[in-house]
């Protein structure tokens, strides 16, 4: 029997950020935590022409520490940004201060000028590369007492080691984007890929057509590179071993009174308040196309055609400024029908 778990974002989506701000979204990640929401999502962005947004590691740390049950992610991190030693000693620390919570989000983002400004290089298949061999290192100091020697193309290393991981081998590592690169980079070195089937086509770095962005053809390329390697897509379940990989879906949503009244709202979110700032600059049209925007019933129907797809997780995206308000109709209107 599939499982259907939900995820919510809890990224600061007002029109200001402030303490204030910071404690309402801290009281709702409780809430969701009581309530037996599974995961916790922390998207990152950096320069970019926002101001209201928090770093993602102390805001997902301080966060972590309020709750007691879900499991959260950053999702996902612009790996090449950071170095491979500090995203493994953050990952652990959290996984052990969380006693086994915590998962790693990782990609390559798609925003040109987070790598200008951080001097790293944008052209797509280096950064690939980059993102590849961070990932192998960070799995070398999860699971290896001592790491004595490293040598890449970007990274040596030598006699270092991070704090061991609670969860073994270690946490889940799950690899987001669309595009070829990254469900082979999942089937090869990741335990679940975080779709988010809400980009638009040309996302991540690639030419590729808008119908290979549909989910069920990505799917079964997923499928294809999982056989490669030897290993077995699962569906409406997380993974089990490490020969299992699952994937999971992100999703768009805003609950309104009526369709026009979310619409209006998640408009409203989108082109005045964030101004497509995010995500490459989406156009609102990109945005509501994979949306699920309505009444909780028009939105619980979305989700379950979402669900059939085999995932066992879809995150919730409030598309509004009015987190608190989303919250309540999600705990009170569409938990309880799944």
């Amino acid at each position: 029997m599939s499982e259907k778990k939900l995820g919510y974002n809890i990224r600061i989506k007002g029109e200001h950020v402030s303490y204030e701000v910071y404690k309402e979204y801290l009281e709702i990640a409780k809430r969701a935590d009581a309530a037996g929401i599974y995961y916790l999502s922390f998207p990152e962005f950096f320069a970019r022409l926002d101001r209201n947004r928090l770093h993602v590691i102390p805001y997902m740390t301080a966060i972590a520490a309020q709750t007691e049950h879900v499991k959260f992610s950053n999702d996902v991190l612009v790996v090449p940004l950071f170095h491979p030693i500090h995203l493994a000693d953050m990952g652990a620390s959290l996984d052990i201060m969380t006693n086994g919570r915590f998962i790693l989000g990782v990609g390559l983002g798609s925003s040109q000028a987070e790598y200008e400004n951080f001097g790293v290089s944008w052209a797509w298949k280096k950064r690939g590369r980059m993102l590849d061999e961070s990932i192998d290192i960070i799995k070398k100091l999860w699971t290896q007492p001592l790491v004595s020697e490293y040598k890449g193309e970007f990274y040596t290393i030598k006699n270092i080691c991070s704090p061991p991981p609670v969860q073994k081998p270690h946490p889940p590592i799950w690899v987001g984007g669309l595009s070829d690169a990254a469900l082979r980079r999942t089937a090869q070195r990741g335990n679940e890929w975080a779709a988010s089937v809400f980009w638009a086509a040309g996302q991540a770095g690639g030419n590729i057509p808008e119908e290979k962005w549909d989910v069920k053809e990505r799917i079964g390329k997923l499928k294809e590179y999982c056989k490669e390697f030897n290993r077995e897509l699962v569906f409406g379940r997380p993974p089990r071993n490490p020969k299992e990989v699952a994937f999971n879906q992100r999703i768009n949503v805003n609950i309104g009174p009526s369709k026009e009244k979310a619409l209006e709202e998640a408009r409203h979110y989108w082109v005045d308040v964030r101004k497509g700032r995010v995500e490459g600059g989406v156009s609102i049209e990109s945005k509501l196309r994979y949306a699920a925007i309505g009444s909780a019933e028009e939105v619980i129907e979305k989700l379950n055609e979402v669900y059939k797809t085999g995932t066992y997780l879809i995150t919730i995206y409030p598309m509004g400024t009015d987190s608190k308000t989303q919250w309540d109709r999600i705990e009170k209107e569409v938990l309880p029908s799944l």
